[in-house]
């Protein structure tokens, strides 16, 4: 074997690194700290003057505390990434090498843009329930479902009949309070990445800490911390949730903190049982006998072999989170100025035209107005196949043993 073979089926230490991370201010800690600092400096501008940042945007306690978690997902894996570029461009190039990987990172990176950025672009539409049930740009509705149509206006050839063509004034149309579904996609997709970013940020560290705790440690630890997650897991989370809104209110951070604090226990299990088969093998060995840290272990030697088991478990829980928190938004139970995409597909299915208009007459079908739940429809089932396919792309990238 040559020196070089030799080489590749090691990773090079990076000795400065090992020693940087003893010191008290790393990288990760400056920019959890900075951010936090100046998201809480936001906060406090935003409670005194309520002044808009960008147009009309209103942001609530939900927003900020997704801000929190961005600041925690930015000096957890953001930092590191732009740390070892090289190594962070070598892996999206192998997320990127198969196209099923490549499309589904992109469509997953297209719903969190979305996300992010398109509240700040459309602000809140008004209701406009004159403009209702029009079709999107290539379809056409019945024009007494209306009081305006965006578009043209032709008549059928019975000569009775007049039909709302589309326009691109609504290029998805509308639905029965004339709110565009391009919008409230936008806002479906912000609910969605809302949930993902609570998830990765505050959910997914608690679990794998008590994981690598629990596995690591062992003894009275691993029994205190197991017994707590066997009683957590015998709360069913739904009903939790129920109970939270008959006494509370119907907030997005209601459903997060429910399911967040009571779901969990799956991941620390699956990473508690992997610390149990790691903590005996020949490297965590030597890095102990040397004086490593049981945080250093845990960071360097632990987790990295154990993302072929981790990775698909977390996307796999973001993917469940999406979907319960569409799930009970199409039973209803939500705020009614959140647009989920659960109670966006629910409009489509509910013929609701309480617009006061006598002369307007509602769909007779909901197959006539299929606009309404398809696009949301569509929406949430390439979230949920992406972030499939990216949790499978990310495990094939991080794991060692595919590398080395």
């Amino acid at each position: 074997m040559s020196t070089d073979d030799a080489r590749s089926n090691f990773e090079a230490v990076d000795w400065s690194e090992v020693e940087h991370s003893r010191t008290l201010l790393t990288p990760e800690r400056l920019t959890f700290t900075v951010g936090i600092a100046v998201v809480f400096a936001l906060y406090v501008y935003d409670s005194y003057t309520g002044v808009f940042f960008v147009g009309r945007w209103e942001i609530d306690t939900l927003d900020w505390i997704v801000y929190g978690g961005v600041v925690v997902i930015a000096s957890l894996f953001g930092v590191p990434m732009l740390r070892h570029r090289d190594q962070t461009v070598r892996r999206l190039r192998r997320i990127c090498s198969k196209p099923v990987h490549a499309v589904g990172g992109g469509l997953l990176s297209l719903v969190v843009l979305l996300g992010f950025v398109g509240p700040a672009i459309y602000g809140s539409p008004s209701v406009t329930f004159a403009n209702q049930y029009n079709p999107p740009f290539w379809g056409k509705s019945k024009m007494g479902w209306a009081n305006q149509c965006a578009g043209e206006v032709t008549v059928a050839a019975d000569g009775f009949t007049r039909y709302c063509q589309g326009s691109m004034a609504y290029p998805l149309g509308t639905n029965h309070r004339g709110h565009s579904i391009d919008y409230l996609i936008t806002e479906g997709a912000a609910v969605a990445v809302e949930v993902i970013v609570f998830t990765l940020a505050f959910i997914v560290p608690v679990a794998a800490v008590v994981g690598i705790v629990a596995g690591f440690r062992g003894g009275r630890i691993d029994d205190l911390l197991m017994s707590y997650v066997d009683v957590q897991l015998c709360i069913p989370a739904i009903v939790a949730f129920i109970m939270g809104y008959m006494y509370w209110n119907t907030s997005l951070l209601l459903l997060l903190v429910t399911f967040g604090l009571l779901s969990w226990g799956g991941i620390a299990r699956i990473v508690r049982s992997e610390t149990l088969q790691r903590r005996e093998d020949g490297y965590v060995l030597v890095a102990r006998s040397l004086g490593a840290s049981a945080p250093y272990i845990g960071r360097r030697h632990i987790i990295p072999n154990i993302t072929n088991t981790l990775v698909p478990s977390v996307f796999h829980l973001l993917a469940l989170f999406v979907l319960v928190e569409a799930g009970i938004a199409f039973l209803g139970f939500h705020h009614i100025q959140t647009y989920s995409w659960g109670s966006i597909i629910q409009e489509g299915t509910a013929l609701s035209v309480s617009t006061g208009q006598d002369f307007v007459r509602p769909p007779t079908t909901t197959s006539d107005i299929w606009w309404i739940s398809t696009f949301p429809m569509i929406a949430l089932t390439a979230t949920l196949a992406s972030l499939k396919i990216t949790g499978d792309a990310v495990r094939d990238a991080l794991d060692p043993r595919q590398t080395n």
